[in-house]
């Protein structure tokens, strides 16, 4: 179950305030390797600032009170901490503190008098390398999905994770909606966590850590991608894979990990920069937030792919804009949405590394300064440089860029295809530490490599971005329910429903006529801002089923596999209920997947469903012909619902599919003047 927050009430207020990696508060979950030293084995973790003037961070472990070192950071000064070697259960935890409540885990490092920088972690082992930037108190918040890369290789150390760090006593997490096959760590037992969700409890500081061993079941290479993280009271989550290994049946991997931002940090607009990989290497990984998001790459208006509520989408390599590092590609969705990127530090499919990216806005940064000792993995020198995206209106000439041998000249800029406000750069050969500062918005990240290992790192994200506050009057559901803008002093306002623009709405309030998902798109002194959205619902049950078929027309024999989904549309939960599909005769049963509840033809027993949820069966069945002399046929198959409550069919079912059966086309053979006659039938 896909469970969405029922967010379409009295009142609802919207803060959008960034997520720059610059904070004066930083903290770094603990996270799991396959196997110790296999991922990582030495740590470092880099601190840089653009502050001048020196100033104390004090580093914790855990929920203690006493520092675990302090240092003194300025611009000139950057520090590096050298942690122990692998699972030193700080930064990464043995096999039996996996799966458990721990106080004694993790870091989080805060300044002296609120200044901020960033923090970098980095680590290798003799074949891989990794990196995750920190996004300070930006990374805190209640809800969040579980995103990385799909783990599709065979070696044995292959392993994705899940670090979660409290940051106030009483805090209650769940972990939901992922697929029911999946199987995490247990202490020793590496399948002991196998319940459909799991609920933890934190104080202040504490961590607690989820490992989906990939050897364990098919289902823990991808199945975890897209679960939610739901919290009372704000957490901070890292997540991503150690090891990871992208081809299916090879043992070639590297280590891909990175800390995102909870869910309602989110956008709609990114722009990806291509590493050294190939094809198979390089490709950006989308996770979707709500129901029906629309999938856009490069200004194309027919999607690539729509995705639901806890889906994701590799989107192809073939998408850049060429083949050679440094090439971009636009991408838009209809809705919030994670984006991550799987990059490579050279060719080789074991040099990957993994980034949560932020969406474009006017309001980026103008500077990062910097990154701290750029070439540096801890311990060895990597070879690399940063990726740049850049405004339009920015002048190349306002661009600079410096690492320790001065100033460094920019390239020839990229164009962003599918926008006119945004343009790319990439510059390799860095060295030391490097700073890139701006008359515009810029967001910058790196990338390196050493032999098989691969690095990469995001160092931008939002610094401020005005509050978009809503507040709905007239009852909270359909119909008579109006969304306001609480503070109406935008220059002008559009109103969108499922992510498609409303026709004249156009004013700081709108009235919904139809459930759906809705934001606002505000402007001001040229720049736009979305609003999150919220979920319009009925006051009365409505539950929607639909239909689809892979094919329309077969042969004789052939498969056919049925997509059937229900959603509810209600405000209210509907409970006990069932979807039925009786296949015809000619349709024959063959299998059933389903996202929750129970199957036994021709039964679907979901139990219960709240508002926006949406499941899934996929029925797959055998056509046949009903009997040897006909040579076509055709069925409809139609299915239908019943619960407690009455469904009011509010919005149009679409329950039937008519499939046409084909005998197969005779094949005649011509042999020494004889014609023989060949019927296949299956």
């Amino acid at each position: 179950m896909r469970q969405k927050l029922i967010l379409f009430i009295v009142f609802i207020t919207v803060s959008v305030t960034g997520y720059s990696q610059l904070s004066d508060l930083h903290y770094l979950p603990p996270l799991k390797q396959g196997g110790n030293n296999n991922a990582i084995k030495e740590q470092y973790i880099y601190l840089s600032t653009p502050e001048t003037t020196s100033f104390t961070v004090s580093v914790f472990q855990g929920s203690s009170t006493t520092p675990f070192t302090t240092l003194s950071l300025s611009n000139t000064t950057p520090k590096e901490i050298v942690l122990g070697n692998g699972n030193n259960n700080i930064t990464l935890l043995t096999d039996n503190n996996t799966g458990i409540i721990l106080s004694t885990a993790g870091l989080r490092f805060k300044s002296s008098g609120g200044e901020k920088y960033y923090v970098n972690y980095r680590g290798r082992s003799s074949a891989q390398a990794t990196s995750l930037t920190s996004k300070g108190r930006q990374a805190l918040g209640t809800h969040f999905k579980w995103g990385g890369i799909p783990n599709r290789g065979t070696h044995s150390s292959l392993s994705n994770v899940l670090g979660i760090m409290a940051t106030e006593d009483g805090t209650t997490v769940t972990l939901s909606g992922y697929n029911p096959n999946c199987e995490f760590r247990l202490e020793n037992d590496r399948d002991g966590i196998t319940s459909n969700s799991y609920t933890i409890y934190l104080n202040a500081n504490e961590t607690f850590v989820f490992e989906a061993y990939k050897a364990e079941t098919n289902a823990n290479i991808d199945g975890w991608i897209g679960a939610d993280i739901i919290a009372n009271k704000p957490i901070a989550i890292s997540n991503g894979g150690l090891n990871v290994a992208i081809r299916s049946g090879a043992p070639n991997r590297d280590a891909a990990i990175d800390q995102p931002v909870p869910q309602d940090k989110i956008g709609k607009e990114y722009v990806f920069i291509r590493g050294n990989g190939t094809t198979e290497t390089e490709f950006p990984i989308i996770i979707g937030t709500q129901n029906n998001t629309n999938i856009y790459v490069n200004g194309n208006t027919t999607p690539i792919a729509t995705i639901n509520d806890g889906d994701y989408y590799e989107i192809p390599s073939s998408n850049y804009s060429g083949n050679i590092p440094g090439s971009n590609m636009f991408v838009t969705t209809s809705k919030d949405a994670y984006a991550y990127q799987c990059m490579a530090g050279d060719s080789a499919i074991h040099t990957i590394g993994l980034n949560f990216i932020a969406p474009v806005n006017c309001l980026l940064p103008d500077s990062v300064d910097n990154i701290s000792h750029i070439q540096d993995a801890a311990g060895i020198t990597m070879t690399g440089g940063i990726t740049l995206i850049a405004s339009t209106s920015t002048p190349d000439e306002n661009i600079i860029v410096t690492d320790e041998s001065g100033a460094v000249a920019l390239p020839t800029s990229i164009p962003v295809t599918g926008t006119t406000e945004w343009k790319t750069f990439y510059i390799s050969g860095l060295t030391g530490d490097v700073s890139v500062n701006s008359s515009g918005p810029i967001a910058v990240g790196f990338l390196g490599f050493n032999g098989a290992r691969g690095i990469a790192g995001y160092f931008s994200g939002f610094d401020t971005v005005p509050e978009v506050d809503l507040q709905v009057n007239g009852g909270g559901c359909l119909p008579g329910a109006i969304i306001n803008v609480i503070d109406a002093n935008f220059d002008a306002y559009q109103w969108y429903q499922n992510g498609t623009i409303v026709p004249g709405a156009i004013y700081s309030s709108y009235t919904p006529t139809e459930a759906g998902d809705f934001f606002v798109r505000v402007t001001k002194g040229g720049c736009s801002y979305d609003s999150q959205p919220i979920a319009a619902y009925y006051c009365l049950s409505d539950v929607i089923i639909k239909k689809v078929a892979d094919t329309n027309t077969v042969i004789d024999g052939d498969l056919v596999t049925f997509t059937i989904t229900v959603e509810s549309l209600g405000v209210d939960p509907i409970t006990n209920i069932v979807l039925t599909d009786v296949l015809p005769n000619g349709l024959l049963f063959v299998s059933a997947s389903f996202s929750k509840g129970s199957f036994t033809y021709p039964n679907w027993s979901i139990d219960d469903m709240y508002s926006g949820d949406l499941e899934t069966l996929t029925l797959v069945t055998r056509a046949t012909l009903p009997d040897v002399n006909t040579s076509t046929f055709t069925y409809t198959n139609n299915i239908s619902n019943s619960q407690d409550q009455t469904d009011t069919n509010i919005t149009t079912d679409d329950p039937s599919e008519t499939i046409t059966v084909n005998l197969n086309t005779p094949t005649t053979v011509i042999t020494n003047r004889r014609i023989t006659y060949r019927t296949t039938r299956f």
